[in-house]
């Protein structure tokens, strides 16, 4: 009987999923919607199928074979007891499924299950140490209580900044007369946005423009990534505290803004040696994580 893993990397803003045989060789890789249960869990779920499903057809792996497919599901948003019970009680055509957060797989994969740390910096953030099998985990309990120095803080700051300045409290400058631009000048406009309850992902958009004007020196720009620079340094500096020597800062913010890190602490940084795909496959591999069986 042959046997196939799955490995899904779901984030706040897309899934990605990839399959690969007993030998590791891939076989298909595909990108879907949301894979955080706090977006939705019925649709977090839907868009992983659909990832899963794709990355199979490529595979030209037949339905008859899916059970022999375990899975490892590195998932954003699933810290809690409850949010793992509601991923792993959703209908699964697969074998065995093994979950643990996004982050837990990243570091897996950056080091290949060898000891170190990683600090995710894209929609969302969080912070995850493996030190001799074990996890220990910084942060990653959710925007926008969380999540410091992600996409989506940088895009709520720059909101905050730019409503401040259309009211007169704060001096404009180019970065908040562009966003004041998008939201008509009108502060109404600005609460039918938050009336909305938009998701991470939706502040998150506004951070490609916090990081354009910031490179023609914008001082709202940079004082924005300045603070979120900050946070980033402070869980850094806790996961080396907790025993990482090297350290990889992966996701869509973290090249962006590893340059306004301090020397010291980009001293630790690592170029991860895969992605967290591998680390969930791993998962799926040695049954790591927790088990729908």
């Amino acid at each position: 009987m042959k046997q196939f893993y799955l490995g899904v990397d779901g984030g706040g803003t897309f899934c990605r999923a990839r399959l690969v045989d007993h030998n590791g060789q891939v076989l298909g890789e595909a990108v879907g919607g949301s894979g955080n249960p706090r977006t939705g869990i019925e649709s977090a779920w839907q868009n992983i199928l659909e990832a899963c499903f794709e990355a199979c057809k490529q595979g030209h792996i037949d339905i008859e074979d899916y059970p022999n497919i375990s899975i490892g599901l590195g998932l954003a948003g699933v810290n809690q007891a409850l949010e793992q019970e509601l991923i792993l009680s959703q209908h699964s055509p697969f074998g065995r499924c093994f979950l643990l957060t996004d982050a837990h797989a990243a570091c897996l994969g950056a080091f290949d299950g060898e000891n170190g740390g990683l600090m995710i910096v894209g929609t969302g953030s969080c912070g995850v140490v493996y030190i001799d099998k074990k996890f220990d985990i910084v942060g990653g309990w959710g925007f926008p209580l969380s999540d410091q120095g992600s996409g989506a803080r940088i895009g709520l700051s720059a909101l905050e900044y730019s409503l401040a300045a259309l009211s007169g409290v704060l001096p404009e400058s180019a970065l908040t007369q562009s966003i004041n631009r998008d939201f008509g000048h009108r502060p109404e406009q600005y609460v039918q946005f938050q009336n909305h309850s938009p998701l991470p992902k939706e502040f998150g958009t506004f951070a490609i423009k916090v990081f354009d004007f910031a490179e023609s020196g914008d001082p709202i720009a940079l004082r924005i990534i300045s603070e979120q620079a900050q946070w980033i340094s402070q869980y850094l500096t806790c996961l080396i505290h907790k025993g990482a020597q090297n350290i990889a800062l992966v996701g869509g913010v973290s090249e962006a803004i590893a340059p306004y890190l301090p020397d010291d602490i980009q001293a630790y940084l690592r170029p991860p040696q895969g992605d967290a795909m591998d680390g969930a496959i791993k998962m799926a591999k040695e049954q790591i994580g927790r088990t729908s069986l």
